[in-house]
């Protein structure tokens, strides 16, 4: 045996763990392909920033999921004073009268209706601590190669979980990629070593309309 190997590191055996720390997030959509609405609580702290275009912005992190006996963080979530754009068939934009930020406050309940800036903030800190109503999606980025898989659908089904997704991606598999709404427009091979889908906010849901199916 060498004398020049390293000492072996101190292993409290009583406490031994060999498992990664990495939890599969919750599916998406139900049996019905329906987007499920999750509850979680809002973050005490929120950070305040902007957009690259100058408007106000809120990083909501983390939203904690209690899910039976686990907990998940859903992190980076970003809100922004910024009215929505829908773009239409033939190209046009259209501004809508609602924001990523306003549908937070509705989903948390929160009785205000800012217009400016400091009541947005005043508004948003109404909201620290509160259970907030959201639907999700999957994603998973290699920031070293730039590879990234986007949407739950994208990711292929987990044969060893009938009817779900499978959370963690390794060289060689296949994906999916989806276009704007959902659709499968091409299949690619994993590059990554591993990639692992992480949850995000898709929207943040008013709980007193009734839309998808609830967890």
């Amino acid at each position: 045996m060498s004398e020049g190997l390293n000492k072996a590191p101190k292993v409290d055996w009583a406490n031994f763990n060999p498992t990664s720390k990495f939890q599969a997030p919750p599916p998406a959509l139900d049996d019905r392909g329906m987007p499920i609405v999750y509850q979680g609580i809002a973050p005490r702290e929120v950070k305040t920033g902007e957009t690259e275009d100058g408007y106000l912005e809120f990083l909501l992190d983390p939203i904690v999921m209690k899910l039976g006996q686990r907990t998940y963080e859903i992190r980076f979530t970003r809100a922004s004073v910024k009215l929505f754009e829908k773009t239409k068939r033939d190209g046009t934009k259209v501004t809508q009268n609602a924001n990523k930020v306003g549908t937070f406050l509705k989903s948390a309940q929160v009785n205000a209706a800012p217009q400016e800036n400091e009541q947005y903030i005043a508004a948003v800190k109404m909201a620290a601590g509160k259970t907030i109503h959201f639907t999700i999606d999957w994603s998973a980025y290699n920031k070293d190669n730039q590879e990234r898989v986007d949407g739950y659908l994208a990711f292929p089904e987990d044969p060893e979980r009938p009817g779900q997704r499978k959370a963690i991606l390794t060289k060689g598999e296949t994906y999916n990629v989806l276009d704007r709404k959902g659709n499968i427009i091409e299949t690619r091979t994993v590059k990554s070593d591993v990639l692992f889908a992480n949850a995000r906010v898709r929207y943040f849901v008013d709980p007193t309309r009734k839309t998808g199916s609830v967890n």
